[in-house]
């Protein structure tokens, strides 16, 4: 008998972790489709320093700098590779629709000479002015393949 209880809750334990991972696959799903189905309807685009001091936002502008295919390659950031960037996002940009936030991602810079980035996140890496930068999404733990638009509203708020 008490074996039998230590098998049920052995058995508990293991559809409760595989059922939270279900529940997580399935909830990044949904954001990524909302972002998806909503990114054409961005209007405004917010940028935050370092400070979180919003350095630069727009309206009329938002269609020249929004992404149209923000999340066409996406990876997870492994331990190792996040510590080769500053902890501190240099920026954080905020896409906005109808003043409603609909993502948020932060700039993470290349601290120093280090070099050491996988393989990987070497096709996430970009250049804005003498710094090496990542598009890192923090609610998955995810960084984004950066395009020309993320480059010339960097270069704009620099």
């Amino acid at each position: 008998m008490k074996k039998m209880r230590i098998s049920l809750i052995l058995i508990a334990v293991v559809l409760i972790v595989f059922g939270w991972g279900a529940h997580k696959q399935k909830e990044q799903k949904q954001q990524i489709n909302s972002i998806i189905n909503e990114q054409q309807g961005v209007n405004q685009i917010e940028v935050k320093d370092s400070a979180d001091k919003v350095v630069w936002s727009t309206k009329k502008e938002a269609d020249q700098y929004k992404e149209q295919y923000p999340l066409s390659h996406v990876d997870k950031l492994e331990k190792g590779d996040r510590k080769v960037f500053a902890e501190d996002p240099d920026y954080k940009i905020t896409y906005k629709r109808d003043n409603k936030a609909l993502y948020s991602v932060e700039i993470l810079r290349l601290t120093g000479e280090n070099t050491s980035v996988s393989k990987e996140i070497q096709p996430f890496l970009f250049d804005v002015k003498g710094n090496t930068y990542v598009i890192y999404w923090p609610e998955q733990n995810k960084v984004l393949e950066q395009s020309e638009n993320t480059q010339k509203l960097l270069n704009r708020v620099k």
